[in-house]
C-alpha cells in the first residue's frame, strides 16, 4: 500500500488504517526474520506469530514470505486506469507511463529493501518475480491497444524506467511517478543517440 495515497474518512478510513497497520506488522516481522536468518530459515507461521495474524490473513496481504519481507505490494491494473489507457490517443509510451504509474506501487522504504537484497541475495528471485508479474499485467492491457510486439517493446522500456526511477527518487504521488517515468524514458532515448 502506498504511503502517498490519501486516507478516506469515516468507517472506511478506520478500516484502511487497520489494513495498513496489519500490512506493516506482517512486513516488519518478515523483514526482521529474513534479515536475521535468511529466507529459508523462517516460516510463514513464525512471521504470523510475531505479527499477531493468522496464515490466512498473511496470504490476504502477501503471496509469499519473500514479498512480505521486501514489502512488495500486489500489482493489479485498476479498471479506471485500464480504461483511461485504452481511451487515450497520445503517444503509446507516454500513455503507458501513466498506466504503469497508476498500476505499480513502489515499496515505500526502498532503502531497507535494497539493503535486504544486498545482504540476502536469495531475495533477488522474489524481486524479479514481482517485476515480471507487474510487467505481464501491464503488457496484457498494452496489447489491447496495439500489436503484441509493439506492446512488449514499449512495456519493456517503461518497466526499465520504473527500475531507474526507484533508484533515483524518493516516494511521491502517482502523477509524479508518471512524470518521472516519462523523464527517464526521454533520457534513455537521448542516450540511444549518443
Amino acid at each position: 500500500m502506498s504511503t502517498t495515497e490519501a486516507h478516506p474518512t469515516g468507517d472506511s478510513g478506520l478500516r484502511e488504517r487497520k489494513k495498513q497497520r496489519t500490512w506493516q506488522s506482517i512486513h516488519e516481522a518478515a523483514l526482521a526474520h529474513v534479515s536475521e536468518r535468511g529466507l529459508a530459515g523462517v516460516t510463514v507461521e513464525e512471521i504470523c506469530a510475531d505479527a499477531g495474524v493468522s496464515s490466512r490473513t498473511f496470504f490476504n496481504y502477501f503471496p509469499s514470505k519473500g514479498d512480505a519481507a521486501l514489502g512488495l505490494p500486489g500489482t493489479t491494473v485498476p479498471d479506471a486506469a485500464r480504461q483511461a489507457f485504452l481511451d487515450a490517443d497520445g503517444p503509446l509510451v507516454s500513455d503507458l507511463c501513466e498506466l504503469v504509474a497508476q498500476t505499480v506501487t513502489l515499496p515505500a522504504d526502498r532503502r531497507r529493501m535494497k539493503a535486504l537484497v544486498q545482504a540476502r541475495p536469495e531475495m533477488v528471485p522474489t524481486m524479479l518475480q514481482w517485476m515480471a508479474t507487474a510487467r505481464l499485467a501491464v503488457f496484457a492491457v498494452a496489447a489491447e491497444r496495439t500489436d503484441a510486439d509493439s506492446a512488449r517493446t514499449a512495456v519493456t522500456l517503461v518497466m526499465a524506467a520504473v527500475i531507474e526511477a526507484a533508484h533515483r527518487f524518493a516516494d511521491g504521488s502517482r502523477d509524479e511517478l508518471a512524470d518521472r517515468l516519462r523523464g527517464v524514458v526521454a533520457e534513455m532515448g537521448r542516450l540511444a543517440t549518443v
